[in-house]
């Protein structure tokens, strides 16, 4: 059985944010035993504590909940680049693991009923990104792998980093999901 399309977008997406779900479960349990509540460890960042810059932009990282979003996000909108369907991001407004967790089902649900072969015409896409210094064009393989699945893991990778970082009990497996098992 050959790779496709779907295996490496949605499939891959898929499974990310359902490893990310298991970790938000721990870190929920983690928030409820050491009684920090859900509103600090949502609002946390990845800090770079006593880093001098001349910008506190400079510094500036997005919080667990937003990291969570744009995870999210991320895989929703590369897979609506690829099929060449309307592209509007949701409000970044989830205040509880609640609202995260619903977050990420939304986006599974949608990735899972993507049609595998609507995916392959758009690897041969030209996908157009607009930004503040102009426009980047590149074909939708070169979007998925030079982009999309670089700026998705960012996301899930920083995640992983602010629960670590807050106390959470995480391990590699956590990251790896059922492949982590083989770790263990």
């Amino acid at each position: 059985m050959s790779l496709n399309a779907y295996d490496v977008s949605a499939g891959l997406f898929v499974r990310g944010l359902t490893t990310l779900k298991a970790q938000l479960a721990k870190a929920e349990e983690h928030s409820a035993a050491s009684g920090s509540g859900e509103a600090a460890l949502l609002d946390a960042p990845l800090g770079m504590r006593g880093v001098a810059s001349d910008s506190p932009a400079d510094l500036h990282m997005y919080t667990l909940a937003a990291q969570v979003h744009w995870a999210a996000e991320g895989a929703r909108l590369a897979i609506a680049q690829l099929l060449g369907a309307p592209r509007v991001p949701a409000a970044n407004d989830a205040k509880s693991f609640a609202d995260l967790h619903q977050r990420l089902d939304a986006t599974i649900t949608y990735l899972r009923g993507i049609a595998p072969g609507d995916l392959e015409a758009g690897l041969e896409r030209t996908i157009v990104i607009e930004h503040r210094r102009g426009s980047t064009s590149s074909s939708g393989r070169q979007f998925l792998i030079a982009f999309a699945i670089p700026h998705f893991f960012y996301h899930v990778t920083t995640v992983y980093g602010i629960l670590r970082n807050q106390g959470v009990r995480l391990t590699m497996g956590d990251f790896l999901g059922n492949w982590g098992d083989a770790l263990s």
